[in-house]
């Protein structure tokens, strides 16, 4: 039987010697490699033309949006991130508003907030803004290295870890000098060639744990290797620990790659939760949560919540993955989710099919709801937490904005709440304990 050759790489020329699959592959592969490429084209993967003028005015609030332009290419475009005080019925411009990146939605901790370039290949800049007296203002800039597609940023005092995907390295700098520290090599942990695509990381009990993608072609994890590999580093000396595999679950790409900070996220009871994308319900792989135990540094062999097996309670089918995550407490988890089936036959429209729903996610009991909110195309996915609210990022058939979902009373919101020029990217309070 013929093979069939996957070797298109963006960033290297990898893999491309192991990627032959058989002729029954070449539809699936295909479907797969035009959803990847709309994936990228949300986050920006190609390219940045962002505006760097500052704004004439800085506006004073507790709330960041940001928002996405995108050019008549799809894959470039320009961003902005801007404060805001209220969640009343508003539309907003960008007028005012400060230059983001379009590859990923501003990354918030604490008060500090940090615009990181991702896989755009054009734009190298770190700059990091902090949150005082409700208004945001500029702290300084770090150049990283060309083509390095920095994906994730998270601190430990003065020191900022930011996980350089294209490159297989984490570059420890100092956020308040905004000099470089040291980096850290992990090409010895990729699997098949020198880079493990370090992906979204997390700090607990000193220890950073890093989600690695180990991607094949640029973007794809290897379809016969459905496992899913953490490097744990010691934040003290700065030195990987070890690489713990997860081989039983059928999943893979733990942590989404850009566009979700909070893909790996920690409880109330400190226990570590990884949402793995798993090739974006196109390779077979089950998708969904894996858990590392509070004080324990493997994976909980006890624990999978299987998305891609779960009956949606309002939905007729099951998630392909979940796209973007908030915790809320109490093991209650709200997502979007990815619907394959709902694209449209015989030629899907990526731009337009409405794919995109929202969920309530019980952690404990594994469940998932459907809530009441209009379903979305690619180009809104975004979910945050507002107080007792939820907050989503939709573009839905009516508009493109913020949506509102109470958690109380389980109230929904029929349209926009907050509608801004381009496509919702990322809400953020400061405060919120999630």
């Amino acid at each position: 039987m013929e093979t069939f050759c996957f070797s298109f790489c963006p960033r290297t020329n990898k893999y491309n010697s192991k990627q032959l699959f058989k002729m029954d592959k070449i539809k699936q592969m295909k479907n797969y490699f035009v959803m990847v490429l709309l994936s990228l084209l949300i986050v920006g993967f190609s390219g940045c033309d962002d505006n760097e003028d500052t704004p004439q005015e800085v506006k004073a609030g507790d709330i960041l949006i940001s928002s996405m332009l995108p050019n008549p290419d799809g894959v470039s475009g320009s961003a902005y991130m801007q404060l805001i005080d209220n969640l009343n019925p508003a539309e907003y411009k960008n007028t005012t508003a400060f230059p983001s990146s379009y590859s990923v939605p501003p990354i918030v901790i604490g008060n500090d907030v940090f615009v990181i370039p991702g896989w755009s290949n054009q734009n190298s800049a770190f700059k990091k803004y902090s949150w005082s007296e409700g208004k945001l203002l500029s702290k300084g800039e770090y150049t990283l290295p060309s083509k390095s597609g920095a994906v994730s940023c998270v601190t430990k005092g003065n020191k900022a870890y930011v996980s350089l995907s294209h490159l297989g390295k984490i570059l420890v700098i100092d956020h308040i000098k905004m000099e470089k520290l040291i980096e850290i090599d992990l090409s010895e942990y990729g699997i098949g060639d020198n880079n493990p695509d370090p992906a979204i990381m997390l700090i607990r009990d000193n220890l950073l744990y890093v989600g690695l993608n180990q991607l094949v072609g640029g973007f794809s994890p290897a379809p016969t290797r459905a496992k899913v590999d953490m490097l744990i580093v010691d934040t003290n000396t700065n030195k990987p620990l070890k690489m713990i595999t997860d081989s039983k679950s059928g999943m893979s790409m733990p942590t989404k790659p850009e566009a979700d900070s909070r893909s790996i996220f920690m409880d109330e009871n400190k226990d570590i939760y990884i949402n793995c994308i798993s090739g974006f319900g196109f390779l077979g792989h089950s998708a969904g949560f894996l858990r590392i135990k509070a004080g324990e540094t493997e994976f909980d062999s006890s624990y999978k919540f299987d998305v891609t097996k779960t009956i949606v309670d309002g939905d007729e089918f099951k998630p392909s993955y979940l796209t973007k995550v908030q915790y809320a407490g109490n093991g209650i988890l709200y997502a979007t989710g990815h619907i394959n089936e709902r694209y449209s036959k015989p030629e899907p429209n990526y731009l337009k099919d409405k794919t995109i729903i929202c969920l309530k996610v019980d952690l404990s009991t594994k469940t998932l709801k459907k809530l009441n909110l209009p379903n979305s195309t690619n180009y809104g996915m975004s979910v945050s937490a507002y107080k007792d609210k939820m907050v989503f990022g939709l573009v839905t058939e009516q508009d493109a904005g913020f949506y509102m979902y109470d958690t109380k009373t389980g109230e929904a919101s029929t349209s926009a709440v907050i509608k801004i020029d381009g496509y919702p990217a990322e809400f953020c309070h400061f405060g919120e304990k999630y």
